[in-house]
């Protein structure tokens, strides 16, 4: 039973004679009292020792706490750190990069730029050719009409026959020439 107001409400000592307590009863009593009272004191002692053993416990736990916030404060920071270093390294390699591709790029424009010149004097090479023989022979035109005595024996144009001829072929084979050239540039 516990020492509360209820059990003190409940004690009830009998009054003999109007004037005295019965001596046992009270007796009893008391020593219910001091064994309920040494209890309290028991647990009492026994609760201290507890809570100084959680208090201690709260302590460790509260420093291991600060050392861990403390910890991962530092690895956030180190983190961070190299974080920025990859990002630093990340950009300057893209940096490289496409500085490297510009480099390709300007190489591959200059490459296709000297390819296209090259063709474009040998096809003028060829237009001038063209223009040379085409000269010669309007110029081998009006300068060989056949001599009467020739004619009989010579059919008119036999010698300006393979020469067009010849003529047609070049013109064709440049016009297709800067057909594909016109095609691969378009």
């Amino acid at each position: 039973m516990a020492l509360d107001k209820a059990y003190f409400d409940a004690i009830h000592i009998d009054v003999v004679k109007k004037k005295y307590y019965n001596a046992n009863k009270v007796n009893a009593l008391l020593e219910d009292i001091r064994a309920q009272a040494e209890a309290l004191e028991a647990e009492n002692q026994a609760l201290k020792a507890r809570l100084g053993e959680l208090s201690q416990r709260r302590d460790e736990i509260g420093d291991t706490l600060l050392t861990a916030q403390a910890a991962a404060r530092d690895i956030i920071g180190k983190a961070k750190v190299q974080a920025g270093r990859i990002l630093a390294d990340a950009q300057r390699q893209r940096e490289e990069i496409l500085s490297g591709a510009t480099d390709q790029q300007e190489y591959a424009v200059a490459c296709v730029e000297r390819a296209f010149d090259k063709l474009k004097r040998q096809q003028q090479e060829n237009i001038d050719t063209l223009n040379g023989l085409w000269q010669e022979f309007l110029c081998g035109l009006s300068t060989e009409s056949p001599a009467p005595a020739e004619a009989t024996e010579k059919q008119p144009g036999d010698k300006v026959k393979p020469r067009i001829s010849e003529l047609e072929t070049m013109v064709n084979n440049i016009a297709k020439e800067l057909s594909e050239i016109m095609g691969a540039t378009e």
